[in-house]
């Protein structure tokens, strides 16, 4: 079953390996029609993302996937980012990643781990980028041939990884309900990201206003993208799913030699979702006869 739009992504704006339009020419020679770009907690690319897409004769949503306190991901779909509150609700999040980056990087400085390297120069490097993680440093260290691909888990493990959670953030994630109402009052819609072992919350968010859920994601298993599909039916809610970091357009084919053993492989088209459920939220409607259209998917999902 081969899918239409991937609806969950990221690029070089957070933790993605692709540049905006690395990742729509990547999408387009996969094969798919539609994209939206979901960077974590910032909209950054998501002017690229549309001019590209353009280009390719590709449709998109304007996206954003929101990390909560639950632990639960949440995309935003088709909001207004200059909302006032969602507005300065962004700003936190990227001054949140940045200043937990620069704090670890200087401590990885420190600690012989990083080197001939300079935190301005990773600003230099990421012009227009306003949330800095782990990839942004990486990819400055790999411009100055001070590290290469195969260099990433042994630097990602000695200057981030766990080591985050020892930085206080300096700006707090909402709780899932005030995040749901927040996309919402921003004019948007609220997708439950990757939720494989959160479906018996989904009654309670869609009580709070939650309107859609990923299924084509590759963490759910065939049984688990069933019950999000009968979820879907019961509640009215919106059909998503994306490549997110696996796959073709998560890019991790670029650090791996033999990519199509690893286990971020995904046969193309695989992840993200239908025409017919890409038409749903596009045109931010249930269509009459989706109940037909779900049991078709899962019958294929089996």
């Amino acid at each position: 079953m081969r899918l239409y739009a991937n609806l969950h992504s990221h690029s070089t704006h957070s933790d993605g390996v692709f540049s905006p339009s690395e990742l729509v020419k990547t999408a387009f020679d996969e094969g798919y029609k539609a994209l939206a770009l979901s960077d974590h907690d910032t909209v950054t690319g998501n002017a690229e993302i549309k001019a590209e897409c353009a280009k390719y004769g590709m449709e998109t949503i304007f996206a954003a996937e929101f990390t909560v306190n639950e632990g639960y991901h949440i995309v935003a779909m088709d909001f207004d980012p200059d909302y006032p509150k969602m507005k300065a609700y962004l700003e936190g999040m990227s001054l949140r990643e940045t200043d937990q980056t620069r704090i670890l990087f200087e401590r990885g400085l420190k600690e012989g781990f990083l080197h001939d390297i300079t935190w301005q120069n990773v600003l230099d490097d990421n012009a227009g980028i306003t949330w800095i993680c782990n990839e942004q440093v990486f990819r400055s260290m790999k411009k100055r041939g001070l590290a290469v691909d195969r260099d990433y888990p042994a630097f990602f493990d000695n200057v981030f990884g766990v080591h985050r959670g020892e930085v206080p953030p300096c700006f707090p994630f909402l709780d899932a309900v005030p995040m749901i109402r927040l996309i919402r009052e921003a004019g948007g819609i609220a997708i439950h990201a990757h939720p494989q072992d959160q479906l018996k919350d989904a009654e309670k968010l869609v009580s709070e206003g939650l309107a859609g859920i990923e299924v084509w994601h590759s963490m759910l298993s065939p049984a688990e993208r069933n019950d999000a599909l009968a979820l879907a039916e019961t509640y009215n809610l919106f059909v998503s799913g994306g490549s997110d970091h696996e796959g073709i357009c998560g890019g991790q084919a670029t650090r791996l030699a033999d990519y199509e053993s690893s286990p971020w492989y995904a046969p193309p088209c695989t992840l993200g979702t239908t025409e017919y459920f890409f038409r749903e939220l596009k045109e931010r409607r249930l269509f009459p006869d989706r109940r037909t259209a779900i049991h078709t998917a899962m019958e294929f999902s089996r």
